[in-house]
């Protein structure tokens, strides 16, 4: 048998158990000779065989010639025998006898000689070319025929035929030269069946969705399982949503959804295939709840493979395999790994993208809902607005109305109640014309005086407020000292302050202090102020009245703080409204408008200042009010 042929019994290759290739990769396609190249060299066995021929027509063409030569040789050295015995016929002499003798013994034996060369020469080349002839035999009985077969097998792989292979007798270069041949050709029938599994994995990846909805993993699954003879499998995924790992395609297996605790022990930060052999596979199934379905005692191995995409685990591979796992099976694992890994990632990124079309459909209908409300509230608002408007300009009408009517009332009020006060005045004067008064009449009279000048201010305040609301309020402004006002303010309450038995101290800061004031309006919130503070304030109480600098010297802060009632916390933000009493009922028990601090903070702020309060119940209060200081801007003429 030579080594062309079959080894006896010799397996035949795995690719015979898949479809047959249609076609060849480029680079293990058999090359082609370009057109007009020149003709290969002549084989070795050629050449040597053309040498040998070459070599004998030599040898033979030589020993031809030398036999003539021998030949004529000889038939010189007869014809000089004759010619030599010729010479002696007529009786020579004894010494000559001998000379002739001896000559004709030379002339034969060198005929002889030449003879004998020739027939040595000739056996002697005839060994030659015998054993040149046996090495050629032997060349192409222990080289070429095997060098030829190792050419041809070496052709079928290049072909893609990998079935058949050399018989691995030969020895010595021979033999390492058939099973590298071999080797080599076990090798790429294995990355063809490798590529052909990839394939197939790809195509089932890539494949669409069933109308059942399992989607590409199952035939995936199905592929894996023939690549490695895999009892059962199944595949793990995570469910952001219930915060855990859930089973998304089976093979054969019984699975439930595990724990990322789970998942995190037995993977942990490996990237490559966990195998684990029968014994030590039971523990590590019973954590995963993951059997075979159709076997549930199984016993084989398992193999783990955690899918990783740019080192983030997005997928686990839980393998039940028949017996413990092969070198082939590792590696079919591992080169499926990468392209499950990018599935499973965008698997999770199609389910992510689903979930967002769902939420932005809704989020779409919502709004669509959400729109047509606000379309028909924009309708009402429409409706309202066009109602505002009416109102408010029958509001500037009312308003318009309103101050000309408090112009018109407070003219026709003023004037009688200037009347009633001066008669008031004059009666009560010593110098009266009608005479001594009786107590009970300088009493009324006084009642009479004092309410109409209450009533007057009620009417100048109300006046202040209407002129403020129309923006026709105007200021004068001169050149004031704080001090100064504050001193003549306290003047002015001087009678209030005995009647009550109140002390009044005023504190003004170091150094004279410049503001551009209107000297009456601000004298009127001074007064205001002391008033509430001396009304509020039991008899015997104290009231103080503090001037400080304030924001690095730009403005002065003026405080009037008294010993009273105090303000609860919930009454100070209704203050500076108008008509506001916090003792409002019927039996109140102090007196007033409530148009006094509502119109002490419209002034302060005309004169570009702040007013505020800070009282606690049943310990007294601090009103204070801040102006800018003069020095710190240009004074103005009347505003």
């Amino acid at each position: 048998m030579t080594s062309q042929q079959m080894a006896p019994g010799a397996p035949a290759s795995p690719r015979s158990a898949l479809p047959e290739a249609t076609a060849l990769p480029p680079a293990l396609a058999a090359p082609q000779l370009p057109a007009g190249r020149p003709r290969a060299a002549p084989s070795i066995t050629r050449v040597f065989t053309a040498a040998f021929l070459a070599i004998a027509v030599a040898v033979v063409v030589n020993r031809v010639a030398a036999w003539q030569n021998a030949r004529r040789t000889q038939d010189a050295m007869v014809d000089l025998a004759s010619r030599i015995d010729q010479v002696g016929t007529p009786r020579p002499s004894a010494d000559l006898e001998t000379e002739l003798r001896l000559m004709r013994k030379v002339a034969t034996d060198a005929g002889d000689d030449a003879v004998h060369a020739a027939s040595q020469t000739t056996l002697w080349s005839m060994t030659v070319l015998g054993a040149l002839a046996i090495g050629l035999w032997y060349y192409r009985r222990r080289f070429a025929s095997p060098f030829a077969h190792v050419v041809t097998a070496l052709e079928r792989v290049a072909a893609g035929r990998y079935e058949e292979r050399l018989v691995e007798d030969q020895r010595g270069e021979f033999g390492m030269i058939v099973r590298s041949v071999n080797r080599m050709a076990d090798a790429l029938a294995w990355r063809e069946r490798v590529q052909d599994q990839m394939g197939r994995l790809l195509s089932a990846l890539n494949a669409p969705p069933d109308d059942a909805g399992v989607g590409s993993f199952g035939p995936a699954l199905d592929v894996l399982a023939g690549a490695t003879g895999a009892a059962a499998l199944a595949l793990y995924q995570p469910h952001y949503d219930t915060n855990e790992w859930a089973p998304t395609a089976l093979r054969r297996a019984t699975a439930h959804p595990l724990s990322r605790e789970v998942v995190r022990e037995l993977i942990g930060d490996a990237a490559t295939v966990i195998h684990y052999g029968g014994g030590g596979a039971g523990p590590v199934r019973e954590r995963l709840r993951f059997g075979d379905a159709s076997s549930p005692a199984a016993t084989g191995g398992l193999a783990l493979v955690p899918l990783r995409s740019r080192n983030r685990l997005v997928g686990l591979l839980a393998v039940q395999l028949a017996g413990e796992p092969s070198d082939s099976d590792r590696t079919a694992l591992a080169h499926a790994a990468p392209n499950l890994a990018i599935a499973c990632e965008r698997e999770a990124a199609h389910q992510h993208t689903r979930r967002l079309a769902v939420e932005v459909r809704h989020a779409a209908q919502r709004l669509e809902s959400q729109n047509a409300a606000l379309t028909k509230l924009n309708d009402q608002l429409e409706t309202q607005h066009h109602e505002l408007s009416r109102l408010n300009a029958e509001l500037d009408k009312a308003n318009r109305l309103k101050d000309q009517f408090l112009a018109n009332v407070s003219h026709e009020l003023r004037t009688p109640l200037n009347s009633v006060i001066g008669f008031s005045d004059l009666l009560l004067s010593p110098d009266s014309v009608v005479g001594p008064l009786t107590d009970t009449q300088r009493d009324y009279l006084e009642t009479v005086a004092r309410n109409g000048r209450h009533l007057l201010h009620l009417i100048n305040e109300l006046l202040d407020l209407s002129k403020i609301a129309a923006g026709r309020m105007q200021l004068y402004r001169e050149r004031l000292d704080i001090e100064a006002l504050l001193r003549e303010a306290a003047a002015s309450v001087h009678a209030q302050l005995e009647a009550r038995r109140h002390t009044l101290a005023i504190d003004p800061p170091g150094e004279p202090v410049p503001v551009d004031a209107d000297h009456v309006r601000l004298r009127q919130v001074l007064l205001n102020l002391l008033s509430n503070a001396i009304k509020f304030t039991p008899e015997g109480g104290g009231v103080t009245v503090v001037a400080r600098l304030e924001d690095t010297g730009q403005r002065v802060r003026v405080a009037v703080t008294d010993t009273g009632i105090g303000i609860a916390p919930h009454d100070q933000a209704r203050l500076f409204q108008e008509f506001v009493q916090l003792d409002g009922g019927p039996s109140r028990r102090y007196e007033g408008s409530g148009l006094g601090l509502a119109l002490s903070k419209r002034l302060v702020e005309l004169h570009g200042g702040r007013i505020g309060v800070k009282s606690e119940l049943g310990k007294g209060s601090t009103f204070w009010f801040t102006l800018p200081r003069a020095d710190a801007q240009p004074a103005h003429g009347a505003a």
